[in-house]
């Protein structure tokens, strides 16, 4: 390949290759799910982060003089030097952890303070709130947190062509780093094996096999040889002889908002993983998640991977949940959870019979959970054993029942919890028009009289 440059960034000139946004979309078909504004999202996201990566080489470069150039590759990206200015080995060193170093200083730690922040906090209520529907700049900080957390930390590994690599051959030699990169790399593989992450496990395994390559030719006699070789836009230059830094993007998250299940040492993401496993059905990891979390995991987690697996305590583990946090859980996975095992009713009437009267909120939180997660049936369920207890907003509740009932294809009943709604006293005609849940029942014959007793 001939490179060129694509522009330039404090006189650095840059390349992208066009196969980094394929491998960088590949690994964004994980989230397809949610859409392909995520997947999108995904792409520019490594983009930004990798590329802040390697200006941190760069630049790093520059103050000591040196000139360097950048290129974006399939696997990530690399700052290349020339070397015409002799550096030290401090300073080669420092150039090597500078990628890192600028990633977390200038991406991590900001969407990591964002994170924690009330607008992220609004933000992913009102999310909630739509039925997480529609586009939330939340994925934005949670990729960017991922990307430029976990991707420093596997770049400072000891395996050429990584940050930690090269700083093992500025320390110690080639033919030393070299045999350290291999040793590293078949560890990180077969960890990466146990913990479920393919991808990083062949791409540990590819590195291992590169820097075999290398140790190979050296015993041979061909003691300059160097697999890793890109050519840099630098205009006019010649092929490096080495890249001074690497930044490779081979680990995707397997899922935002929310999180990572190889994060062991992260509770958010240990718990994001387990909720992401409870949404695809997999009870099991969900409850092994749990339990390496102990304590640290929330009343609502613990009570979904209880009932995902069959535990005989998960619905007064969902009880106390209730009563101790009425606003419901974080989410609608445990909702999710409860409506596929045809327990949300059981769980409602269980708080709506508390004689201290504190689990209502939480039950009535149930209700709109469950129409928010599309399971409009157990949601009317749940809003009839609601209106059963006599709430003090009856004829809402009874209107909430009659919408769920009409979005799961039951007009009679919804036709009929509308009137009941009509006799507690709901009058909202401008309501009742203009609700997308109650379309099928407006299409009904009985509609005009209903109307008018809802005027």
């Amino acid at each position: 390949m001939s490179a060129k440059t694509h522009f330039k960034i404090a006189g650095i000139p840059v390349h992208v290759q066009p196969v980094f946004f394929v491998i960088a979309g590949l690994f964004g078909l994980r989230y397809i799910d949610y859409g392909v504004d995520v997947v999108l999202i995904w792409i520019a996201t490594s983009f930004v982060s990798i590329l802040v990566h390697e200006l941190g080489h760069g630049l790093s470069l520059k103050v000591f003089g040196e000139p360097s150039s950048i290129v974006l590759h399939g696997f990530g990206g690399v700052t290349i030097s020339q070397r015409r200015a002799r550096l030290t080995k401090a300073r080669s060193v420092i150039v090597s952890l500078a990628g890192s170093l600028t990633a977390l200083a200038v991406l991590w730690l900001p969407m990591r303070a964002l994170w924690d922040s009330e607008l992220v906090r609004d933000e992913a209520l009102r999310f909630v709130r739509a039925g997480g529907d529609g586009f939330t700049w939340l994925w934005v900080v949670d990729f960017l947190a991922f990307q430029n957390l976990w991707w420093s930390i596997a770049n400072l590994l000891p395996i050429r062509p990584l940050d930690g690599g090269n700083v093992t051959a500025e320390l110690w030699g080639l033919p030393i780093a070299r045999r350290i990169s291999i040793g590293t790399a078949l560890a990180a593989a077969l960890w990466a094996f146990g913990n479920g992450q393919s991808y990083a496990a062949f791409f540990a395994l590819f590195l291992a096999f590169n820097n075999w390559q290398e140790l190979r030719a050296e015993r041979e006699g061909a003691a300059g040889v160097d697999v890793f070789h890109v050519d840099s836009p630098e205009p006019g230059s010649a092929r490096a002889r080495r890249p001074r830094t690497g930044h490779l993007q081979a680990v995707p998250p397997p899922s935002p908002l929310l999180g990572a299940s190889s994060d062991a040492g992260d509770p958010a993401r240990m718990e994001q993983a387990a909720w992401d496993s409870l949404r695809a059905g997999d009870g099991a990891t969900a409850a092994r998640l749990v339990q390496a979390l102990g304590p640290r995991a929330g009343a609502y987690l613990q009570a979904s991977a209880a009932l995902a697996t069959g535990r005989p305590d998960a619905f007064e583990l969902f009880e106390a949940a209730y009563v101790d946090q009425p606003g419901g859980p974080p989410n609608l996975v445990a909702s999710e959870v409860l409506a596929r095992s045809g327990a949300a009713t059981v769980v409602a009437r269980r708080l709506l019979a508390r004689p201290d009267g504190r689990g209502r909120e939480g039950a009535g939180a149930l209700q709109t959970h469950l129409h928010y997660v599309k399971r409009y049936a157990e949601a009317a369920q749940v809003g009839e054993a609601v209106y059963e207890a006599r709430p003090a907003s009856a004829a809402q509740t009874a209107f909430e029942v009659a919408c769920s009932w009409a979005q799961a294809g039951d007009v009679d009943r919804a036709v009929e919890w509308l009137d009941h709604a009509a006799d507690a006293g709901f009058r909202a005609a401008s309501v009742v028009d203009g609700d997308p849940d109650l379309a099928a029942v407006r299409a009904d014959p009985r509609w005009p009289l209903l109307r008018a007793r809802l005027a």
